[in-house]
């Protein structure tokens, strides 16, 4: 028979997926009308929500443990408290005028953190240290950018560092779940490529801030060639797709006749094909993708379990601890998203899909105003990075692509990326509030 405080337990979490689906459909909505019409009270609804969502999750993941989980409570109350300090950092210290992109993060950083502690509490606890670790990170690279102007002469500095840091993986790198993509600390394990893609993305604005000539375009060519192959021999195929999307996303906007574009896509198609018939473990994939249900036992055992999830939930999930995310291997990490919508509903998961969505036309926004054309080209690559790294992980666990092995930024567990996510959000807040954008932004409300 279940105890009276189980019973009570499921009760109120059936009864909260309701009031979820309304928090977190009223922080999108709030977020979306404080960039689309500027309205102040808007700004202050946001982190409200943001604290009140805080709150509430973590109690309720206290209260599913007998006696109540401290735990829980400690890492609830310490993100609101850090949310809060980190907020008036930004205005005071930062001189930041807007915090959208923060409210934005925050959400996305306590429902990963809810998720994974129900999941595991160690896994949990270990991501809410992280997380303190990354909002360090945040205000260190703001500060340190302040100091340091990245020109075109870096790109040998710039390139050197992604060369050294790849042969120092390929040397002493470990094999983690078939990646030899993992450089081992002694006390933790970290992913070079995670860092790799920041650096990646401001060498190629570098060599894409003067003219795209033929000369120019080989050698761009040739060395996103040389990351690709080194990406190819760790097995890291995951990440060698998200480097050549965001090189092409860069590329565009240089390619005034897309001729080097189109090249490069070409060549992108045919190294595609080329890795279908060369790598057994792609073509399972594809094969899984393809035809889910006919290795439902097998190959596609993961994916179909995750379809399974995102069905189950339906429109408001089947509630905190009411559904059954573990059946879906590697839930934690590259399939987060689908125990989000088993346990939070599908409604939920959409306006997570919007703040991505906001996060990066807020990206956009600040490169097109940037007139520094290194500034302006990095600001487009690191929003590329979180979008396309959303939209091939999402489009994987619902079967839409094959699967890669990316995380769900913010949200899924990963140490590297989770750090690697906010520097790069740190980033853009500092190309935000250089004189060039913030001017710019000026200039647009006066008009206005």
């Amino acid at each position: 028979m279940q105890k009276a405080g189980d019973i009570m337990f499921e009760v109120l979490s059936w009864s909260y997926r309701f009031v979820y689906t309304l928090l977190t459909a009223g922080f999108a909505l709030s977020c979306w009308m404080t960039y689309c019409k500027n309205i102040s009270i808007y700004r202050y609804i946001s982190p409200l929500l943001n604290l009140i969502l805080i709150t509430m999750n973590f109690a309720l993941i206290s209260y599913y443990s007998e006696p109540l989980d401290y735990i829980a409570l400690y890492i609830g109350g310490g993100l609101a408290v850090t949310y809060i300090i980190s907020r008036l950092m930004l205005v005071k210290l930062v001189k930041v005028s807007n915090c959208l992109m923060f409210d934005i993060v925050y959400n996305m950083l306590q429902a990963g953190l809810v998720m994974l502690y129900r999941l595991s509490p160690e896994y949990g606890t270990k991501q809410a240290f992280i997380a303190i670790a990354g909002i360090f990170g945040f205000f260190f690279v703001i500060i340190f950018m302040k100091r340091f102007e990245v020109e075109y002469k870096h790109h040998l500095l710039l390139g050197g560092s992604i060369l050294i840091l790849l042969i120092i993986t390929q040397i002493w790198g470990i094999e983690i779940n078939g990646s030899k993509n993992w450089i081992n600390l002694y006390f933790t394990n970290v992913q070079p490529s995670e860092f790799i893609k920041l650096i990646f993305v401001f060498f190629t604005a570098c060599l894409l801030s003067r003219e795209v000539s033929s000369k120019r375009f080989a050698g761009i060519a040739a060395s996103m060639l040389i990351v690709v192959a080194f990406f190819v021999l760790q097995r890291d195929i995951g990440s060698a797709f998200l480097f050549f999307a965001v090189y092409l996303v860069m590329l565009f906007p240089k390619d005034i006749k897309g001729f080097y574009t189109a090249v490069s896509a070409g060549a992108a198609i045919g190294g595609a094909l080329i890795s279908y018939y060369a790598f057994s473990y792609i073509k399972s994939r594809v094969l899984a993708w393809i035809n889910p249900w006919k290795y439902i036992s097998g190959k596609s055992y993961q994916i179909t379990q995750s379809l399974f999830a995102v069905a189950t939930g339906g429109l408001i999930g089947t509630g905190l601890y009411l559904g059954n995310p573990k059946f879906i291997p590697a839930v934690h990490t590259d399939f987060i998203f689908s125990a989000l919508c088993e346990e939070t509903g599908i409604l939920s998961g959409i306006s997570l899909l919007s703040m991505y969505a906001l996060l990066s036309i807020i990206g956009m926004d600040i490169s097109s105003k940037c007139s520094n054309p290194i500034y302006s080209a990095a600001a487009l690559g690191l929003t590329s990075l979180t979008a396309i790294q959303t939209l091939v992980i999402v489009c994987g666990v619902l079967n839409i692509i094959p699967i890669t092995g990316v995380t769900l930024p913010f949200v899924s567990y990963g140490g590297s990326s989770l750090l690697s996510q906010f520097i790069n959000i740190g980033m853009l807040y500092y190309i935000s509030t250089r004189p060039e954008v913030a001017g710019s932004t000026e200039n647009i409300a006066e008009q206005e």
